[in-house]
Parts: structure tokens; C-alpha cells; sequence
């Protein structure tokens, strides 16, 4: 199944997300939110995306996150790319995640 991103061009945390999963070569496709017309805010997309009111949103299958840093976090581990060579290196690659949140 193809891992649909829920993002917003105009988004630097939706660009994050997206370029992650471009560079991990996993099967993805972007559905453009119209967040500027107030779609993150409908109860539809609250009830059926995210509860938040939220973009950028990952789902895969069952698997549902938001969250720009917790989206690359996912796309690491199930790409197996862009992970570090020990516990140390893992740490500094989540602080330049989180770095501009």
C-alpha cells in the first residue's frame, strides 16, 4: 500500500516530511490539504485525518502520525535509511530533527 503524506506546499514541517520520504524510496503520494481555506479545522478532516487539526499527517495502513520529526522518525525506521552507526550518532540526527521545533 502506498504511504499517503497529508501536507501543504506552503508548509516547511510538510517539505520535511515529504523530502524524507522521497529520499527513502519508499511508495508515498502527497494529498494536498487546503489548510489556508480552514480543511485542517472541518470536522471532517478532524474526525477522518487528524483530531489535532494537523498537517503534515503520515498514514500508512493502520499506522497514523503527525508531527514533522515523528514522520522522519518513521520513515527511518521503516526505510532503514538515514539511521546513525551508534547511540550517539542516533542522538545527534534526532536533535537536528527536532533543531527549528
Amino acid at each position: 500500500m502506498t504511504i499517503k503524506l497529508y501536507c501543504f506546499g506552503e508548509s516547511g514541517n510538510s517539505y520535511k516530511a515529504a523530502l524524507a520520504l522521497e529520499l527513502s524510496g519508499l511508495e508515498w503520494e502527497p494529498v494536498k490539504v487546503d489548510f489556508f481555506g480552514g480543511e485542517t479545522r472541518s470536522d471532517a478532516y478532524r474526525s477522518s485525518v487528524n483530531d489535532m487539526g494537523e498537517a503534515p499527517v503520515l498514514v500508512d495502513e493502520d499506522f497514523k502520525t503527525s508531527q514533522s520529526g515523528a514522520i522522519q522518525a518513521y520513515v527511518t525506521e521503516r526505510s532503514g535509511k538515514f539511521g546513525g552507526k551508534d547511540h550517539t550518532e542516533n542522538y545527534e540526527i534526532f536533535r537536528w530533527v527536532l533543531w527549528d521545533n
